[in-house]
């Protein structure tokens, strides 16, 4: 489903968030509903927000009740929502816990909070932009979720002062109350904005932000620029065309990357005979344009000799605006190759020349460099799979 809200919605803790937190609520018995928490969910139905629950149930792994006891405990949730008029879309619970002594969940688990995997299933069941959405909850587990997805955490009841980032509430009716107030006043697509923008005194703090921005960044990338890079290369290795990519830098290590990937990755259980090169990777050749013509020939200079009509060219540049890329991509436009360039920042004049620009909306350039490595994984493998058969492509390892 997709909500009235075009993917955005809200993942709720369940103990102290919606219910009181008792200690290891295992029964119908110990469910207590937090004031005004049925109403507030209400509301979110009623705006057409999807609402997931996503729950660390360790109590399973700790031996204090059974995994069917929390399937009874959110049934008689469910039940008593009904009567409030209210509803959650979906549920997802984790018995998971590598301290836990009943041995089939004790073990870590990427779905025990804070960690991903709850949150992920939540977007493929409901259809959400995790990046659009938030997480409400009570614990700095909530927070991590919400970090480690990308999206916004509003931490409810907390007396001590929030991190960077978190908006404290006293109640989940005062979060909704956000939310809908957020959702009611329309907004342009959010600028890049630069990160990190305060010091941070905590390795895993900035490290949650970060996966946050990176996921912020790749979901600035226009839609449908995936697919069209994609059917470019696809065409290039079906006619035997070559596939040049360029970059300076650590954006040259991307280019040289992308040969690896997308001649022996792509080949692997396809019939595909990918011809790929990198034109950063020769420091002899590129030295010696530099010094003898001049660094902003390096790559045009090279194209001249190999390049012809119906090959491609996959450009890298961070800011876009590096001469030798702008200069080689003017070359491709006037002879016949087609090229896909890979930018950030602004994205320059590359974002402009290219046949195909995808451009990643980040002030950081390791965020960028980031994003540009995963696009180029991303477009092997989707270019790989399409030239198998399903039962390969369940069975093989990408």
């Amino acid at each position: 489903m997709v909500g009235a809200q075009g993917g955005r919605g809200v993942l709720l803790d369940r103990d102290g968030t919606i219910i009181v937190d008792s200690g290891y609520v295992g029964s119908v018995n110990d469910v207590v509903f937090l004031d005004g928490a049925i109403e507030a969910i209400a509301r979110l139905n009623a705006a057409g927000v999807p609402v997931a629950v996503v729950t660390n149930q360790a109590g399973v792994a700790r031996g204090y009740y059974e995994l069917e006891d929390v399937e009874l405990v959110h049934k008689h949730m469910a039940a008593e929502m009904a009567r409030g008029g209210a509803h959650v879309d979906a549920w997802f619970s984790c018995p998971y816990h590598p301290d836990g002594t009943v041995a089939p969940f004790a073990r870590a688990s990427a779905d025990r909070k804070p960690g991903p995997g709850m949150a992920i299933a939540a977007a493929g069941a409901l259809e959400l932009d995790l990046a659009r959405s938030w997480v409400v909850g009570d614990s700095a587990c909530d927070v991590g979720l919400a970090r480690a997805v990308g999206a916004s955490p509003l931490l409810v009841g907390s007396g001590e002062p929030a991190e960077p980032g978190v908006t404290g509430v006293a109640s989940l009716a005062d979060a909704v109350e956000l939310i809908l107030a957020e959702l009611a006043t329309p907004v342009a697509p959010a600028a890049a904005s630069a990160f990190p923008d305060h010091a941070y005194g905590d390795a895993s703090w900035f490290a949650g932000d970060y996966a946050g921005e990176l996921t912020r960044a790749l979901a600035t990338v226009e839609e449908g620029r995936f697919e069209a890079a994609a059917r470019i290369l696809d065409a290039a290795y079906t006619r035997g065309a070559t596939v040049f990519s360029i970059g300076n830098g650590g954006s040259a290590s991307i280019a040289n990357h992308f040969q690896c990937d997308h001649v022996k990755g792509v080949r692997i259980g396809t019939d595909l005979l990918t011809r790929v090169q990198s034109l950063s990777t020769n420091v002899e050749i590129l030295s010696a344009i530099a010094n003898d013509i001049g660094y902003d020939s390096v790559f045009e200079y090279q194209l001249q000799s190999q390049a012809r009509a119906g090959d491609v060219v996959v450009a890298v540049s961070s800011s876009g605006r590096s001469p030798n890329i702008v200069r080689a991509l003017e070359w491709c436009a006037a002879n016949g190759v087609e090229t896909i360039a890979l930018t950030g920042f602004s994205g320059g004049p590359s974002r402009e020349l290219a046949t195909v620009s995808i451009h990643v909306d980040s002030l950081n350039y390791g965020v960028i460099e980031d994003s540009h490595q995963a696009c180029m994984h991303l477009l092997a493998q989707y270019v790989r799979q399409s030239h198998m058969e399903p039962a390969a492509v369940e069975s093989a390892v990408f």
